[in-house]
C-alpha cells in the first residue's frame, strides 16, 4: 500500500494540480490534472478515507495547489472529456430560478451565456441557494445539473447549503456530492483556475452553473499593485467570457473593494444587496433587458426559499 500524504505537506514548487482531500483529516485522496466532481474520487476502502476511516460522503474538498515531486505515488488522473451536444431543442432549454419570487422578479431570465453578479454581504446566501437549486429537476426551476463552486474568500457555508437541502427533503450529504467545491488562496490560483481550467470542466461534465464566490476575496493583499491586479483581473474576465458559452456564471462580491465597479462592469446582470439587520434590500443596477428596480425582504425569508414538495 502506498504511503499516505496530507494536505499540509503539499507546499512546493511543483506543477499545480487539483488536490482532493478528506476535510476531516486532510488526507490526500487523489490528484487530478483538471477539475472534476468530488463525488467520484477514487477510494480503495469502500468510500471511506484511508487516513481516518470516516465516510467520504460530503467530506471531500478540493484545492488548486502545487504538489511536491515526491508525490509520484499519488494517483494522478485526467478526467475524460464528454462528447459535445451538437443540437438541443428549444423546449429542452431549462429556465433556472432561485425559487425566491422577490429576487426572481429582478433576475428573469437566468440562462447560459450570462454572468450574474451579486454584491453585498447577503450575496453569500444567494450563492449557496443557487448551488443547491442547480441540481433540482428542470420542472422545479432547477437545471438538473451539478454545480462548480469556486470559493475565493473562504465563504462557503455548508450549514446554509444543508438547510436548503433539508427543506426539500434531500439528505445534505447527497446534495453536496453534486457540488464540486474548489478553494483558492491567491489571486493567481483563481486566475489560473478560471482562465485555464473552468471552460474545460463545464464541457466535460455538462455543468450548467458555475459560482465564483467572493471573486475579489484574494485581491486584498496590501502590497498588490493596481497595475498587476488589473492584469490578473483581465485573465479572469477572459476565462469567465469563455465559460459563459457553456454555463450560467454567478459571482459574488460580499465585501467592498476598489475593483468592485470594474468587475461589476463585466456582468450582464448586477444586483447590489444591503442589510440593516431587519431587512435586506436587493437593487437591480444592470440587466440585459430589464429596467432598474428594487425589492426588500426579511433575512429569514430567503433562508426559506426552498420549500418542501417542490420536487416530484
Amino acid at each position: 500500500m502506498p504511503r499516505l500524504h496530507y494536505l499540509y505537506e503539499q507546499a512546493g514548487d511543483g506543477k499545480e494540480r487539483f488536490v482532493y482531500y478528506c476535510s476531516t483529516c486532510t488526507c490526500v485522496l487523489e490528484v487530478r490534472k483538471n477539475l472534476g466532481p468530488t463525488g467520484v474520487v477514487n477510494s480503495p476502502f469502500d468510500r471511506h478515507c484511508a487516513g481516518c476511516g470516516r465516510p467520504l460522503a460530503g467530506s471531500v474538498e478540493c484545492v488548486l495547489a502545487p504538489i511536491p515531486e515526491d508525490w509520484s505515488d499519488v494517483l494522478i488522473t485526467e478526467v475524460p472529456q464528454k462528447p459535445k451536444v451538437l443540437f438541443q431543442q428549444a423546449s429542452s432549454i431549462p429556465h433556472f430560478c432561485l425559487g425566491f419570487p422577490r429576487l426572481d422578479s429582478l433576475l428573469r431570465p437566468l440562462s447560459e451565456g450570462c454572468l450574474v453578479m451579486f454584491s453585498g454581504e447577503p450575496s453569500s446566501v444567494v450563492a449557496e441557494l443557487a448551488a443547491f437549486r442547480a441540481q433540482l429537476p428542470v420542472e422545479s426551476g432547477g437545471l438538473d445539473s451539478a454545480a462548480l463552486f469556486i470559493d475565493g474568500g473562504n465563504r462557503s457555508d455548508p450549514y446554509t447549503f444543508s438547510s436548503f437541502a433539508k427543506q426539500m427533503g434531500i439528505k445534505p450529504a447527497v446534495a453536496m456530492r453534486r457540488v464540486t467545491s474548489c478553494r483558492v488562496f491567491t489571486l493567481y490560483q483563481l486566475a489560473a483556475l478560471v482562465s485555464e481550467h473552468l471552460k474545460r470542466a463545464t464541457e466535460d461534465y455538462g455543468t450548467r452553473l458555475v459560482i465564483i464566490s467572493d471573486i475579489l476575496g484574494t485581491f486584498n493583499e496590501p502590497e498588490l499593485e493596481e497595475r498587476e491586479a488589473r492584469r490578473v483581473l483581465g485573465a479572469i474576465e477572459e476565462g469567465v467570457e469563455k465559460t459563459k458559452e457553456h454555463a450560467l456564471v454567478v459571482a459574488t462580491m460580499p465585501s467592498t473593494s476598489k475593483y468592485d465597479n470594474l468587475v461589476a462592469g463585466w456582468a450582464d446582470t448586477w444586483v447590489r444587496m444591503s442589510s440593516d439587520g431587519a431587512r435586506i434590500r436587493a437593487e437591480l443596477l444592470n440587466h440585459r433587458n430589464r429596467l432598474p428596480g428594487a425589492v426588500t425582504f426579511r433575512p429569514g425569508e430567503i433562508l426559506r426559499a426552498a420549500k418542501p414538495g417542490a420536487v416530484r
